[in-house]
């Protein structure tokens, strides 16, 4: 007994000579003490809590270089490095003061703040998926905000009279080349990425960041989630399929690994089909992703993405009464991104990405075989200076590696080009209500061995304590569409921007309105002299949105409006005209009411807008016929529930559920005699889904 007294006596000794003691005292950088603030060594769970007078203290047994982090509520988070050797250690902590978002200006101008974040519209997972005609889909639900236009029988995001090539899609930062499935002629294709990936679905209309090119009208921002809670597993039931998705949640990583089959033969047969198909949209694919941090600061993030997809259909042949031309494709598309963050110091982080994107297209045309091939890979960093308590200085590189293949009954061009591109960005705090955002772009094409350099300004200032006005200039560039120039070099197309908007937004409530200009230059265009940039535009408007979250209990709902003025001349156009993806007025009328005590949500979109233009060669005018008014309401119901113990939702969406025979436009025969109408594929459509999920049984709302 008294030897083993002796031996954990001389273990005490060691262990105390061994600890080091840490203690201070935190104040504000004004020199005010702050109580209960939270000290704690990075890393370790060796830390401690001020007391009334600021002042703290704490052993460690660590040992060497570590990080002291210190926060309290209401201030800005800090750090300091210190040397734990063994020595008492004094700190002296200092904690600036938190500016509140309700009392800080944010750059609006082009963006909304509309969700959870604070400079853009941002739509949750759950958000889109609960929208009314959305069926889940990124880009159907962001068509309900102002600014964009309806369109179903084209695939794209269509902004401000800008065309579906106009708006790109970015993916933690890096493009995505081909973000929807497979076209099919006079119809639109849904996006390929669940909404479900992302924490951030962000969305600028126009005047966006300058670390952001090659997209004339806007930016789609989509940031994806971090490491998942817990492991659980992802079951879908569907109408038109079924996929799986197993989470391993490891300490600090992460790993989900996602397949999928959908097949719409079975839906289509139970509903009345304006479409001749030869083989209904059928598509299979898998996905893996791996998360893991590689410090407190820093994530390392891949994605990779596989699918294939089918189709075959016949379309009426005007020039030949009675007859159809037939069209297929099957589509192969593969996608990888990966990035990468973290705080290389207190005040410099640093962000890069390597991304993949590889699509091919093939099939017959009657019967002549075609093949289409796109392929960019790109690489970006991006360097950030905090130098401010709010003021931050943002500078990068990326450069982009283009192919083009095209092939058609034996016949076969393509073209390749690099792309690099530097920025420059700062957001400057004048005070807590004023804030400059200055940027400068420069990109350089090797095929075109063109170089333009972007300007981009935008300046917010607080008007209230709710309320804001933004103003914002920006040049856009963006490359001619492969269509055009894998036929011969161009140069960047351009458009500017001016914006200028008002906000009012509280936790309950948001109402903005927006005035814009766009004025477009250098456009493509073909005409007697061959293809050339001679083609020129603009688009001008006026946008409202109005959100309520409170005035009926358990509802959320917003109204958005846009009046679009816009003209062009270019492509094959012979004089400007209003393009047949510009409507004059859109109106979006949404609706979500939960039921708590049935666990249940029901959700409405009323979608309003005017007729498009469509070429009649029997009118002298240019695109100078309308179709008649657009009208859609959709339904969604959503109900929580459980099966077998596990989280279950059952999903019923209905689109058109009033059967407005909407026409979207008209195709002609060659001498003008004859036409048919561009309709949806049915009049209504309706889906049916379970989504369960195994080992989480939370719910939030």
């Amino acid at each position: 007994m008294r030897l083993y007294i002796l031996i954990l006596t001389a273990l005490l000794s060691h262990a105390a000579r061994s600890q080091t003691r840490i203690s201070g005292i935190v104040t504000t950088d004004k020199g005010k003490t702050i109580s209960h603030a939270n000290i704690v060594l990075a890393t370790t769970y060796d830390g401690a809590s001020s007391d009334s007078s600021g002042t703290f203290s704490f052993s460690t047994t660590e040992k060497g270089p570590f990080m002291v982090l210190f926060s309290s509520l209401g201030y800005q988070e800090d750090s300091l490095k210190i040397e734990l050797s063994g020595k008492p250690v004094y700190l002296e902590l200092k904690l600036r003061e938190k500016y509140n978002e309700l009392n800080t200006v944010s750059i609006t101008a082009g963006s909304f703040e509309a969700g959870d974040s604070k400079k853009n519209v941002v739509f949750s997972s759950l958000d889109i998926a609960t929208t009314a005609g959305s069926a889940a889909d990124v880009f159907a639900a962001l068509q309900t905000l102002p600014g964009t236009q309806t369109s179903f029988s084209e695939s794209g995001l269509f902004v401000r009279g800008g065309a579906a090539s106009e708006t790109r899609t970015f993916f933690d930062g890096l493009l995505v080349k081909s973000p929807f499935n497979s076209t099919v002629p006079d119809q639109a294709s849904r996006g390929r990425f669940s909404p479900f990936l992302f924490k951030g679905t962000s969305f600028s209309a126009g005047g966006y960041s300058a670390q952001y090119g090659q997209a004339l009208s806007s930016a789609l921002l989509l940031e994806s989630k971090d490491l998942p809670e817990k492991t659980t597993t992802g079951l879908s039931l569907l109408s038109v399929g079924a996929g799986v998705d197993q989470n391993i949640r490891f300490k600090n990583s992460a790993l989900t690994i996602g397949g999928f089959y959908y097949n719409l033969k079975p839906a289509f047969s139970l509903l009345k089909q304006h479409t001749n198909w030869e083989k209904e949209p059928e598509q299979y694919g898998s996905n893996v992703q791996y998360k893991i941090k590689t410090s407190s600061t820093g994530m390392f993030k891949w994605y990779s993405d596989f699918s294939n997809s089918k189709i075959g259909l016949y379309t009426a042949d005007l020039d030949k009464q009675g007859g159809s031309r037939f069209f297929s494709n099957i589509n192969k598309n593969t996608y990888i991104n990966t990035s990468f963050q973290d705080y290389i110091s207190r005040k410099w982080k640093i962000q890069s990405g390597l991304a993949l994107s590889n699509t091919d297209d093939s099939g017959l045309q009657e019967d002549k075989t075609y093949r289409r091939t796109d392929r960019v890979i790109q690489g970006r960093v991006s360097l950030t200076n905090y130098y401010a308590s709010l003021s931050s200085l943002k500078f990068g590189a990326e450069t982009f590696s283009t192919k083009r293949y095209e092939r058609f009954d034996g016949l076969s061009r393509e073209y390749t080009d690099q792309l690099s591109a530097a920025f420059a960005e700062t957001d400057l705090f004048i005070t807590n209500r004023i804030v400059a955002r200055l940027g400068l772009r420069a990109e350089y094409s090797s095929y075109m061995n063109a170089f333009n350099l972007a300007p981009r300004s935008s300046l917010g200032y607080k008007t209230g304590r709710h309320s804001q006005v933004s103003m914002a200039f920006g040049r856009f560039y963006q490359n001619p569409e492969d269509d055009y120039l894998i036929s011969k070099p161009l140069d960047f197309e351009q458009a500017d921007h001016y914006l200028m908007n008002f906000q009012y937004n509280s936790k309950e409530y948001t109402f903005r309105t927006e005035a814009y200009f766009k004025n477009y230059n250098r456009l493509t265009k073909t005409d007697g002299t061959g293809l050339n940039n001679s083609g020129d535009g603009y688009a001008r408007g006026v946008d409202v949105f109005w959100r309520d979250k409170i005035s009926v209990k358990g509802a959320d709902y917003w109204i958005s409006y846009s009046f679009l003025d816009s003209k062009r001349n270019y492509r094959d156009y012979p004089v400007s005209a209003t393009p047949p993806f510009a409507a004059k007025h859109t109106l979006n009328l949404v609706y979500k009411q939960f039921f708590q005590k049935l666990n249940s949500q029901v959700a409405t979109t009323y979608t309003f807008a005017t007729g498009r233009t469509y070429v009649n060669p029997n009118n002298p005018v240019y695109l100078g016929d309308k179709t008649a008014n657009l009208n859609n309401l959709s339904v969604n119901i959503s109900y929580l529930t459980h099966i077998f113990r596990q989280f279950t939702v059952l999903y019923l969406s209905a689109s058109n559920i009033a059967g407005f025979k909407n026409i979207y436009g008209y195709n002609y025969s060659s001498n003008g005699q004859f036409r048919q109408a561009v309709r949806p594929p049915a009049n209504r459509d309706i889906f049916l889904g379970i989504l369960i999920t195994i080992g989480d049984n939370t719910f939030v709302r």
